[in-house]
């Protein structure tokens, strides 16, 4: 017999489930999280975890703490760089301590810690992931009412991928390509490959009692897989036709709901057996949901402008001398001595420390304007789609203040919306924001503009992305057509076409969180996380938070309005998502699509909620 083997629950995970259940029958003083968190801080300061060598926390010290009332507490990590002084460049440590007060003034207790992680070409991300896990768990151990972790700088993300035993009744052709191929137009027959289903992974941080330390694969691995029809089994167990498969993954958090057991069978035949998913990566706790899926004890939230930090390379220069922006900083055309001496577009830009901060200090600037804000006009909610529904009803639906709303010219919704529809949308003033159209990780896509000149007038003069014609780089947006990118957002940026209004962003794109080069490249890599254009909408688009999913699927989180609209934080609404799925008797029989929670995740400040005036009355 063959099979492959599911991971188990261990005594640890059982043990420290019952130790928080226990710890929240009293709520947590500021006393309790001060001591908690400090204590952590001390007991964390390095970490070897796996006693290989390798710190993944290389450092980590507590800074400052701040009391709150009743709402319970947030985990601030900092990124040790961005909390350095740095002469060249804004100094972030006014912001970040204001930034503690304005949260500790909304209600919860909260400590500001600095970090330096491991970070070098080995791939092991998954691995600092879970030492950081480590740090917020004991914390959580004493502070069960533990709400969030925000990060604030470039830190390392989980990456999950699952198998499923999916059973098909569609075509299927297996050995393609061989002189034993086969193929039906429709034939009972399983599936079990497994695939990307989230990066950022988020849940594995926000799941503090789930078992995820035994799903991390560091090395590279070979995932065994199947395909096996079954035309004359109406069980579908036992087949002579059967295909085996291998996906090769590293660094990952392997969710094994498709192991099998395998058996001879008469003859030539196999027998495939499937025994049942064991959601192994589940708490006790969770293993009781009608269907089963992690929950996450804490919201997570990504403040991260790295990857929208970059400025064109001053060192490319033209026939004439010229470089890619003008005397005023505008971009140009720039001439090379022919097509081959044209530079590919991977080293069209360079990270800038002081753009990075730049932007950080926007952020929170922008951050804090709003939470003492009292009312504003553009506290409006706003979508546009393509062949897909309006959010507006659904945001009208859960925001109380919102139900009677009435913006059109923020509502669009044409199977032939524009580019230049987007920009104009983007300049005009809306706190919820809501975007739909076919996406991946550098951008997503509506028609191309009807009017060239008209767009170039809505994005300004000078287009932050240059294309290659001939011996030219040329800074163009007519080859991009309809698509978004970091371009398009940077124009936006610099020639202040925005509205200015801080906005939170629903992006239901499929893998509009996903940085570039995740899977081979660790996350202080320069080719990762290359234009992301989640965290570009964020950082050049007056983010405040967003929310949005890290695999190709077609769901976008229920109930999110609704718990922002009851008074529930970004990151509440985020984790409401996991409870109503969890919840559906419906969703549990499918199977490839049960556990697609895990797909989402937020960047930004998850600690933020809407105003008090829009909230119900019993917020």
């Amino acid at each position: 017999m063959t099979s492959v083997r599911p991971l188990g629950i261990t005594v640890a995970a059982v043990a420290f489930l019952l130790s928080c259940v226990a710890a929240q029958a009293q709520p947590s003083s500021f006393g309790t999280f001060r001591g908690a968190f400090e204590h952590a801080c001390r007991n964390y300061a390095t970490l070897d975890r796996n006693g290989d060598g390798i710190m993944e926390i290389e450092s980590l010290r507590a800074v400052t703490t701040a009391r709150g009332v009743g709402r319970g507490a947030v985990l601030v990590a900092v990124e040790e760089r961005l909390w350095s002084r740095d002469g060249s460049a804004a100094d972030l440590q006014p912001a970040l301590r204001r930034f503690v007060s304005d949260i500790a003034r909304d209600g919860f207790h909260i400590g500001l810690a600095v970090t330096r992680l491991h970070a070098s070409a080995r791939h092991q991300d998954g691995e600092t992931v879970l030492a950081l896990r480590q740090w917020v768990q004991a914390v959580y151990r004493q502070v069960p009412d533990l709400k969030s972790l925000v990060l604030v700088g470039n830190f390392p993300a989980p990456f999950l991928v699952r198998q499923y035993y999916w059973r098909r009744t569609d075509g299927l052709t297996l050995l393609a390509g061989t002189a034993a191929a086969r193929t039906w137009d429709a034939v009972s027959h399983v599936r079990s490959i497994a695939e990307v289903i989230a990066m950022p992974g988020d849940i594995v941080l926000a799941d503090l009692d789930g078992n995820w330390d035994q799903a991390y694969r560091r090395l590279p691995e070979q995932v065994a897989g199947l395909l096996a029809a079954f035309p004359d089994d109406p069980k579908g167990e036992v087949t002579e036709f059967h295909q085996r498969t291998a996906e090769r993954y590293e660094d990952f958090f392997m969710v094994q709901d498709g192991y099998w057991e395998e058996y001879p069978g008469p003859g030539a035949k196999r027998r495939f057996v499937f025994p049942g998913e064991r959601n192994a990566e589940c708490a006790v706790a969770d293993l009781r949901r009608v269907n089963v899926l992690a929950q996450p004890e804490i919201a997570v939230g990504r403040i991260n402008a790295l990857h929208a930090a970059i400025e064109p390379n001053p060192d490319i220069r033209g026939v004439r001398g010229e470089g890619l922006l003008d005397a005023e900083g505008r971009p140009q055309a720039v001439e090379f001595a022919g097509p081959d001496a044209v530079p590919s577009p991977t080293i069209l830009w360079r990270t800038s420390s002081t753009l990075e901060r730049r932007l950080l200090q926007e952020y929170f600037d922008r951050n804090h304007a709003y939470r003492h804000a009292t009312a504003s006009p553009a506290w409006l909610p706003a979508s546009i789609t393509t062949e897909w529904g309006s959010s507006v009803p659904d945001m009208q639906s859960g925001v109380p203040g919102w139900r009677n709303a009435s913006a059109p010219l923020l509502d669009i919704r044409n199977p032939k919306t524009t580019i230049a529809d987007f920009a104009a949308w983007m300049a005009r003033p809306a706190l919820a924001r809501a975007m739909k159209a076919h996406a991946g990780s550098t951008g997503f896509g509506f028609e191309p503009p009807a009017d060239y000149a008209a767009y170039g007038s809505a994005v300004g003069p000078g287009f932050w992305w240059w294309t290659k014609q001939g011996a030219r780089l040329v800074p163009d947006p007519r080859p991009l057509g309809g698509w978004v990118n970091y371009g398009l957002l940077r124009s936006l940026y610099e020639n202040r076409k925005l509205s200015g209004a801080p906005a939170f962003y629903l992006h239901t794109g499929c893998e509009g969180m996903q940085p570039a080069h995740f899977e081979r490249e660790p996350y202080n890599s320069g080719l990762y996380g290359q234009w992301q254009i989640a965290e570009a909408l964020l950082m050049l688009g007056d983010g405040l938070a967003l929310v949005g999913r890290g695999k190709v699927f077609y769901d976008e989180p229920r109930e999110f309005w609704k718990c922002m609209g009851e008074g529930g934080t970004f990151g509440d609404a985020w984790r409401r998502y996991f409870d109503v799925e969890s919840a559906d008797a419906e969703l549990a029989a499918d199977g490839i699509g049960r556990k697609r929670a895990y797909f989402w995740s937020v960047i930004g400040d998850c600690t933020l909620s809407l105003p008090a005036s829009l909230r119900s009355p019993r917020s």
